[in-house]
């Protein structure tokens, strides 16, 4: 119900504020006020009592300023408006009959932007919104104001697949396989966002993802007090590899690349503290950036099990040509040894380097690469025999990978034909060698797709991934999927706002 209030209060402003304005003088504006009591009543918000007295009201002084200091009392006490929009439209109101409400549009209300942790940027200006709007559920969030400003945001991800080898992966790289069914709907991510700044330099991001258990992905509050760099404290994505920091409802194909899901998936996100900075030189195609982190080197969501930190960083630059990034990144750490084998904790170590090119020539065209190497302790084999029981691996695993992908957003087409400019073909070629001291254990992988943009927010995507599999990953391999040659056809639709 206090919710209902809150906007039936925001319509009730709006009406006010913009009905009364376009009548024309006082004979216009009294109109307006009689229709408004009509709305009203219709509407269930004025009973016949307090209806029949703001109509005697009327008649008795039809100076609209009179009118609307009566109305505003009646909705005040049926709680519909707030104390605080009582006393301005009053002072409004009473203040300036004829002048009380301007005759220009308001200026547009600008919401805050919410920066990634490991990219500081300034927060837009900002008008506080209504008092309708101000606070919701008696201050539980406080959607904009003087010190704290609060962004909500969701993507949600759904689609079908049909694999051509008789299984189905619904969530790359290992979650919800079936091998009884080579077709599935599913669930990709279902993920709420709550992000904001509280003052001027101190801002914070939570998000939940219902396809996961624990729920939690994002928790971390970051600081912007010293110069180029801010400082982010809790459990945030890890910055290693441009694929995965951007978001999967970013990406320009449904799964991201082989190498991203061996490598970095396993600790996307980890709990701990970073510094990340970046300077653009003006008018000219110059920049630098930086994040640098120590964490417990755990994976999300999980307190430390060893006494070393991981210490994880990635640094890019603009050199001198529009439009292209070169990145390079860096993680290095323990991983705790198997329970009751009385080992020593076994060390952890990846690098990466990645491009960006976007041609200023060819507007809407992105390309993007990398390569990426890492070596880490495994006890076993993901599988043996596809989904039967692992067997001991107990060694040190040598893997490398990379991909390279380009899309093109279609532009400048106008006329009946101007529906194609929310088209976008996308191919990407990527190879993984899981361990180069195997035999037969490499991936290749074509990715032929199309988005279409329905809306800034909307996208329906669909994909056909040619994979090449080795002989050997089907019996012995570090990865649950894409044990064998196979074909996939994925479609997806997308809402992220």
């Amino acid at each position: 119900m206090k919710l209902a209030s809150a906007f039936m209060s925001l319509f009730l402003i709006i009406f006010l504020s913009v009905g009364i304005a376009l009548a024309d003088g006082a004979g216009g504006q009294a109109s307006a006020y009689s229709d408004l009591l009509e709305v009203l009543k219709a509407k269930g918000v004025l009973d016949q009592q307090s209806y029949d007295k703001l109509k005697k009201n009327e008649a008795a002084s039809p100076a609209p300023a009179a009118g609307t200091l009566g109305l505003l009392d009646v909705l005040k006490k049926k709680g519909i408006i707030s104390e605080e929009d009582y006393n301005r439209i009053s002072k409004e109101a009473g203040s300036a009959p004829a002048q009380a409400i301007s005759k220009t549009a308001p200026a547009p209300v600008q919401t805050a932007q919410i920066s990634p942790a490991s990219s500081p940027a300034p927060v837009a200006a900002e008008r506080p919104l209504n008092g309708a709007l101000t606070d919701f559920e008696d201050g539980f969030a406080r959607l904009t104001g003087d010190k704290v400003r609060l962004k909500i945001g969701a993507l949600l991800q759904a689609g079908w697949l049909y694999d051509d080898s008789g299984i189905s992966v619904g969530s790359p790289p290992t979650g919800q396989i079936s091998n009884t069914s080579d077709n599935t709907f599913f669930v990709r991510r279902a993920k709420l966002f709550f992000g904001g700044k509280i003052f001027k330099k101190i801002g914070f991001m939570v998000s939940m993802d219902g396809t996961t258990n624990p729920l939690l992905s994002d928790a971390y509050a970051y600081l912007d007090y010293i110069p180029y760099t801010r400082v982010t404290l809790g459990q945030f994505k890890t910055p290693f590899s441009v694929d995965q920091l951007l978001s999967i409802g970013a990406i320009p194909t449904i799964n991201r690349s082989l190498v991203t899901n061996m490598i970095v998936n396993p600790q996307l996100r980890d709990v701990g503290v970073m510094l990340s900075g970046a300077y653009h030189m003006k008018n000219m195609p110059f920049g630098a950036g930086y994040a640098t982190e120590i964490v417990n080197g755990n994976g999300k969501n999980n307190v430390d099990d060893n006494n070393q930190k991981d210490w994880a960083g990635r640094a890019w630059i603009n050199p001198f040509v529009e439009g292209l990034t070169l990145g390079g990144s860096w993680y290095t750490g323990d991983t705790r040894a198997k329970a009751g084998t009385g080992d020593h904790n076994h060390d952890h170590q990846k690098w990466g380097a990645d491009f960006e090119y976007n041609p200023a020539m060819v507007k809407g065209l992105r390309t993007m690469g990398e390569f990426e190497w890492e070596r880490r302790y495994y006890d076993n084999y993901a599988s043996h025999d596809i989904f039967s029981g692992g067997k001991a691996f107990g060694k040190y695993a040598h893997t490398f990978g990379y991909y390279l992908e380009a899309w093109y957003r279609v532009n400048g087409i106008s006329g009946p034909a101007s529906f194609l400019n929310a088209f976008e073909p996308v191919v990407r070629y990527d190879f993984l060698d899981e361990n180069t001291s195997g035999v037969a254990n490499d991936r290749d992988r074509w990715t032929f797709g199309a988005n279409y943009y329905i809306d800034r927010y909307v996208r329906v995507m669909a994909d056909w991934e040619v994979i090449h599999a080795e002989s050997g990953l089907a019996k012995d391999s570090l990865e649950k999927i894409d044990l064998r040659s196979h074909n996939l056809f994925t479609t997806l639709l997308q809402i992220k706002f």
